[in-house]
């Protein structure tokens, strides 16, 4: 798939599973409505819509947050968009109902159940796309009548007696290693094969560059409303950006999105800075600094001790260098402000900081 093709002027949407989204917007979600220039996300892309005229089951892998639910989507718009799309977290319900969530059940199945029985993800399924999310969560007895159906197409509801055809896309995901399940004996090694037919991979946030500017650049256009009218619409500063390209987003996009709505509440002018950014980010990068500069320090041979009371000393200096950076980042550099944030006078700064700077 070119680059070209996936930039079409259309009002972008994220990869990345976000309450901002509307059903509406699920709905008309493709291919060419999900934005990404790296590399490794277009290549996500290119086999998500090669895949999508296959009738073979395709297992989606990435980490949480990183939009396993809108490729999924946009394959089933690609390739059964007049059938229904049921999604099922296999790691959000309790093991004692999942097999009655996903198969169905018939009256008098369990104690409380439905007079009338009740449909399963699987039927409801029926002549569109089933998403089974974390399926690495899955229990391995209802691995196995899973398998059953993949196999037969036929389904048995919960207490019932009867199978019923069914026909449906299945597309799996997890954020799990599932060949290390199988060899742990925590996933059925034949219902793995029988998944891993078609294998797409979704990229984490931390190894797309500079996407992470541009996804930001959405959530910030997407929450920016009337409840702040008395500014202009915010633009991300030159550090913050540096920052935001630094950090590694373990929640991936959607911790991108809190992060951006938490600025969006923290500012009075229309410039987003490193202080308006949440502590955890900010932490995150003073530390990565401090310690980058004490490795240097051990690696070029200084008289860092570390035994006895000289490493309590040592552990004490670390940690005013985290506060100092930290300061410093979320000032913007500035000096005064930096000062006013540690409580110190801007000489006392200074001089801790050519400390520093001699100590490099």
């Amino acid at each position: 798939m070119k680059k070209q093709c996936l930039e079409k002027k259309v009002r972008p949407l994220l990869i990345g599973k976000q309450s901002a989204i509307s059903i509406e917007e699920k709905n008309r979600l493709n291919f060419n409505t999900i934005v990404g220039d790296h590399h490794l996300t277009l290549q996500a892309l290119e086999q998500s819509q090669r895949f999508a005229s296959s009738l073979a089951n395709i297992l989606i892998v990435g980490e949480t947050g990183t939009g396993k639910e809108l490729f999924a989507k946009a394959i089933h718009n690609e390739s059964r968009p007049g059938g229904p799309f049921i999604a099922l977290n296999c790691a959000a319900i309790p093991k004692s109902l999942i097999e009655s969530e996903l198969f169905g059940y018939d009256n008098g199945a369990f104690t409380g159940a439905n007079k009338n029985g009740s449909l399963g993800k699987i039927e409801l399924a029926q002549g569109g796309t089933l998403l089974l999310d974390e399926i690495g969560d899955m229990p391995l007895e209802t691995q196995a009548v899973l398998l059953r159906v993949l196999e037969n197409k036929q389904v048995m509801r919960v207490g019932g007696k009867e199978y019923r055809s069914v026909d449906f896309r299945l597309i799996a995901s997890t954020n799990k290693d599932l060949r290390f399940a199988v060899e742990n004996g925590q996933f059925r090694q034949d219902l793995y094969y029988r998944l891993n037919v078609l294998k797409v991979n979704i990229p984490p946030l931390r190894q797309r560059g500079k996407d992470v500017i541009i996804l930001a650049e959405y959530f910030i256009n997407n929450y920016y409303d009337d409840r702040y009218s008395k500014i202009k619409k915010p633009q991300l500063s030159t550090a913050a950006r540096d920052i935001l390209l630094k950090y590694d987003w373990p929640g991936n996009i959607r911790q991108l999105e809190n992060a951006m709505i938490y600025a969006l509440n923290m500012i009075d002018t229309d410039v987003i800075l490193p202080k308006h950014l949440p502590d955890e980010i900010i932490d995150s990068i003073a530390q990565a600094g401090t310690e980058a500069q004490m490795s240097g320090q051990r690696t070029r041979g200084s008289n860092v001790i570390q035994f006895g009371e000289a490493e309590q000393t040592c552990s004490l200096r670390e940690a005013e260098r985290i506060c100092i950076t930290k300061a410093m980042i979320k000032s913007g550099n500035n000096i005064a402000l930096a000062a006013e944030l540690l409580q110190v006078s801007k000489s006392t700064l200074y001089r801790k900081l050519e400390v520093f700077k001699a100590q490099e």
